[in-house]
């Protein structure tokens, strides 16, 4: 399941959507004052109890500028000059409290794999979830949820 495109991009002005831009694995926007954002697509693996599989969701970190570049330099090819990078995850994953803004390591793959994101360590219900898994009732939940529009 994913998110596509970031959150944020929901509440963009038209003059900021129309100077920014996004992709299925990218998204940039520029605000006009010289504050730029990115946003590259992760995968958040969430393993699932019982199963030899994991649930992933599709999600968006920010990133800065060098992790930005880093990446896209290795993108496509899969062979980058850093593991992986920090970043903050900028998505709301439904029945959790707020989702947004939690920090993690970013790994990335090769091949073109989507980097992995690992969250750090805390209380929070989705940090949790990742060191923990989670049950089959939670993945039905989530797949109902996410054909609702997103709350803004």
């Amino acid at each position: 399941m994913g998110f596509d495109p970031p959150l944020v991009w929901a509440r963009l002005d038209d003059a900021t959507r129309a100077a920014s831009w996004a992709d299925t694995d990218f998204c940039e926007i520029n605000y006009g004052n010289g504050n730029t954002e990115r946003f590259i697509h992760r995968v958040l693996p969430l393993r699932v109890a019982d199963l030899d599989e994991e649930f992933t969701f599709a999600v968006w970190c920010s990133v800065s500028e060098k992790s930005w570049e880093v990446y896209k330099a290795g993108y496509g090819g899969g062979e980058y000059s850093e593991q992986g990078c920090f970043g903050f995850l900028v998505d709301r994953i439904p029945d959790l409290e707020t989702t947004e803004n939690l920090p993690a390591n970013l790994w990335y793959q090769p091949d073109g794999l989507r980097p992995v994101v690992m969250l750090h360590e805390g209380e929070h219900p989705l940090i949790r979830a990742q060191e923990q898994g989670i049950g089959m009732a939670q993945v039905e939940r989530w797949a109902s949820m996410m054909h609702r529009p997103p709350e803004i």
